[in-house]
Order: C-alpha cells, then sequence, then structure tokens
C-alpha cells in the first residue's frame, strides 16, 4: 500500500489501519487464531509505516555529532537548572 501523490502520512496511515483492520476481521472470520491474527496485524502496520522512515534515512544519512549534542544540551539545561536532588552531584 503506498502513498498516493500529495496524501499526508496521517491519511496513508489512517488507510494502513483500515486495510490491515479489514484484513485481520476476514481472517478471524476464516478461523484463524485470533492472538496470531493481531501480533500479524501489529507486526505489518509498523512494517508499513516504518517502510517510508527506513527509506528516507537510507537514502540520505544523518551526521550526528555526539560530543557537540552533549555540549549543547549541558549548557542548554544542565547548567542553567542544576540537579533535582541533594543526593546527586557532579562528580
Amino acid at each position: 500500500m503506498r502513498i498516493k501523490p500529495g496524501e499526508s502520512f496521517e491519511s496513508w496511515a489512517a488507510r494502513v489501519q483500515q486495510y490491515e483492520y479489514g484484513y485481520a476481521l476476514q481472517s478471524i472470520a476464516e478461523g484463524h487464531n485470533i492472538d496470531e491474527v493481531f501480533e500479524s496485524m501489529a507486526k505489518r502496520i509498523q512494517q508499513k509505516l516504518m517502510h517510508p522512515v527506513i527509506v528516507a534515512l537510507k537514502n540520505k544519512p544523518v551526521e550526528f555529532d555526539s560530543e557537540a549534542s552533549k555540549k549543547a544540551y549541558k549548557e542548554a539545561y544542565l547548567n542553567k537548572n542544576g540537579p533535582k536532588s541533594d543526593h546527586v552531584s557532579e562528580d
């Protein structure tokens, strides 16, 4: 199930949910184990929703500087707020 041109991710996700729900109901009506049907449905929905994200990450690798991120977090949050408990130290 592909995203239609111009379709929002939310709209597409709703279509995925509706399709998988119908597929699950059909499987239950055919006599398949309900627990297995629900597990399979959840897995298929997760795979479909993650697919565009994974493709985007593969096509455009993200460069991440962990040291710069730690420094920015420390400056923006830790230096301004300090520890919240008296048993926490900066050692």
